[in-house]
């Protein structure tokens, strides 16, 4: 017979557990879960999927995709999912897999840079959205996302050979990028954070690999996090929270990302400094940490390895008031789902003692 990894949460949806997180007020008897990206929804939650599942905007099943993802979320445990940005174009490359290839990039010249066809926040479905919203059950939140410019800037438009070029031979041009995607993309955390049904943004853009930052930090502070900043204070004008999620290692800026004013930082993997404890002990009192049970630990730790990992993790951080449990990045369908069933189902044992 083949195994269940139904979960069994106690507890309705309280988003309000959520935000206690963010404002570092949280405590050890209720620990809520934060994913970007999970998996296994019906195996998981018990929830009976729609015939189709399709997530793309403009699908005929869209709406029936996302009641199940909240009912499936709610019921593992969650208490907020994220929806789309209905309508918005975003920031589309040359290369039909969406992320340039060496040469490719979408912008070479300030002719190209002119021509381009940016987005803008007026693209933004809102009624769309309100349904979507309306799908979530009672208690839960509902926030959205979108890219941040340094990730808009290398993956889509650049490609990363032309913008290390960029960055020497005509700065100009690189922050002119910049500027227009950090723009744009404010005034489209202002108007998501305007709506009565959104509860909060995710800022993403990797700005890390594995041993440092993806150009200088001095770069990154000239260009880029100067919209981070910008980001942080149009969420807050509408008394709504944001978070980052940023992949590598970002040692050398974490202070710069810290003074931006984000609510939690999402993503950390065990092999990249610093790590979650380590930021922890020096931020915690300014930032909630979301995460950081390793995605390559996920897959290859045994069970009894990840309730321990996972118990670890909620008795360092969680008494502090800052900490959401959750993987490290994503959770990718090489993860088994037995070993995030472990992670969620230790979580719902360990963590929430107070249901």
């Amino acid at each position: 017979m083949k195994p269940t990894y139904v979960l069994h949460r106690r507890e309705p949806p309280d988003h309000r557990q959520f935000l206690k997180v963010l404002d570092r007020r949280g405590d050890r008897g209720y620990v809520p879960f934060f994913e970007m990206i999970p998996n296994y929804f019906a195996e998981l939650s018990g929830v009976e999927p729609p015939p189709v599942l399709d997530f793309t905007n403009r699908s005929p099943h869209y709406l029936s995709s996302f009641g199940f993802y909240f009912q499936a979320m709610a019921r593992m445990g969650f208490d907020l999912g994220i929806i789309n940005l209905c309508g918005f174009r975003g920031f589309p490359g040359r290369h039909p897999a969406g992320k340039v290839q060496a040469g490719d990039g979408a912008i070479a010249t300030w002719a190209d840079f002119e021509a381009y066809p940016w987005p803008g926040a007026d693209q933004i479905n809102v009624e769309t959205m309100a349904a979507t919203a309306r799908l979530a059950p009672e208690g839960m939140g509902v926030w959205t996302g979108g890219p941040a410019p340094f990730q808009v800037t290398m993956d889509e438009l650049l490609g990363f050979d032309r913008l290390a070029f960029l960055l020497y031979d005509d700065p100009g041009l690189v922050r002119a990028i910049a500027d227009r995607i950090g723009a744009i993309m404010v005034d489209v955390i202002d108007l998501c954070c305007s709506l009565p049904f959104i509860a909060g943004f995710e800022f993403s853009g990797d700005m890390g690999h594995k041993t440092a930052t993806m150009v200088s930090p001095d770069a990154l502070r000239t260009y880029f996090l100067p919209w981070h900043r910008k980001a942080c204070e149009a969420a807050h004008r509408h008394g709504k929270k944001i978070i980052l999620h940023s992949c590598g290692n970002l040692a050398a800026i974490m202070d710069d990302v810290v003074a931006c004013g984000y609510d939690g930082k999402h993503s950390f993997e065990d092999t990249i400094e610093p790590g979650i404890l380590d930021l922890h002990a020096r931020y915690g009192r300014r930032l909630a940490l979301l995460g950081g049970v390793d995605v390559n630990f996920l897959c290859q730790a045994s069970e009894e390895a990840i309730r321990r990992r996972v118990r670890e993790l909620i008795d360092a951080m969680a008494p502090a008031g800052g900490y959401c449990l959750g993987s490290g990045n994503s959770v990718p369908a090489y993860v088994p789902i037995e070993k995030y069933w472990a992670m969620l189902d230790e979580g719902l044992r360990y963590g929430r003692a107070a249901c």
